[in-house]
């Protein structure tokens, strides 16, 4: 049997309420009460399967669009951010500006985290996501009215 949420298994029990369903068609409908109530139970079964299979089916595609969103930006970004010191910034003619961005969660995941002061401590930023310190003087932040352009 092929995995739940996959376009495999939502044909073979759309196949499995078919067969149900000849199998009334071949009878010539002239079928007892019992058998009747038997086989539309059984439609009715697969009918339902294939509905709960169309839904897995959907949260996965869904997951694979916000995937593909995510990378998309990401792309965008990729053009727009350079690292300097520890971090990474958003530039403007190719000069970085602004708030630095974790590194380490850009490198591995290609995700933004703005890093924050540490409390009690000027002399450290840390990352929310990944919990990385750095040091302010390689982390700083860039004014962007400072950057002659």
């Amino acid at each position: 049997m092929p995995a739940h949420g996959t376009v495999s298994a939502v044909i073979q029990t759309l196949e499995g309420a078919q067969e149900v369903a000849k199998a009334i068609r071949q009878s010539g409908y002239l079928l007892d009460k019992n058998d009747l109530k038997r086989l539309l139970a059984d439609l009715s079964a697969s009918i339902s399967e294939s509905k709960m299979e169309l839904t897995l089916l959907q949260s996965v595609i869904e997951e694979k669009d916000a995937e593909l969103i995510r990378m998309n930006e990401a792309q965008v970004y990729r053009g727009n951010l350079r690292r300097r010191g520890d971090a990474y910034y958003k530039t403007i003619d190719t000069r970085p500006y602004g708030q630095p961005y974790c590194s380490y969660c850009w490198e591995k995941d290609n995700q933004l985290y703005h890093l924050h002061n540490r409390i009690l401590s000027r002399d450290t930023r840390v990352c929310p996501h990944c919990k990385n310190d750095y040091q302010a003087v390689r982390t700083p932040f860039l004014d962007a009215d400072k950057i002659a352009v």
